[in-house]
């Protein structure tokens, strides 16, 4: 594929020619679905890192502030299990199978991106690990 480049004067041209040109027409509104999907996608990548951010701090919280404590709702329940039921918004002793199952992709892709962020940005090799053996089970 050649790699071509248009340029301010090009897209000028484009829209001086898109009243009588349905090809010019046609790569105008081209040009604008591509610039609109292009912001959505840096709009999603910038929350989605904030997201990652918000709940990597929170978990430094809790492991500075709290001693681990057992739930009995969530002894012998896996990280998977855990968070898919926190990202389907269900409260605990509500909590069914079928919603883990349900979230469990997300859940996985969830702690992947923890896993990641913690081994990129923290060198937290060993935790990242740890994380990435849990989705995998």
């Amino acid at each position: 594929m050649t790699d071509y480049k248009a340029t301010p004067e090009d897209w000028e041209l484009q829209s001086q020619w898109a009243s009588d040109c349905a090809d010019a027409r046609c790569l105008l509104e081209l040009r604008t679905r591509v610039e609109t999907l292009e912001a959505a996608t840096h709009k999603h990548i910038a929350e989605t890192s904030a997201n990652i951010l918000a709940l990597a701090s929170r978990v430094e919280a809790l492991e500075a502030n709290s001693k681990p404590t057992p739930n009995s709702s969530q002894i012998g329940s896996s990280l998977v299990s855990r968070v898919a039921l926190a990202i389907s918004g269900i409260e605990y002793g509500l909590e069914r199978d079928e919603e883990a199952v349900h979230w469990a992709s997300e859940a996985r892709a969830t702690i992947r991106e923890v896993a990641a962020w913690m081994r990129e940005e923290r060198s937290w090799i060993y935790e990242a690990e740890t994380l990435e053996r849990e989705v995998g089970r």
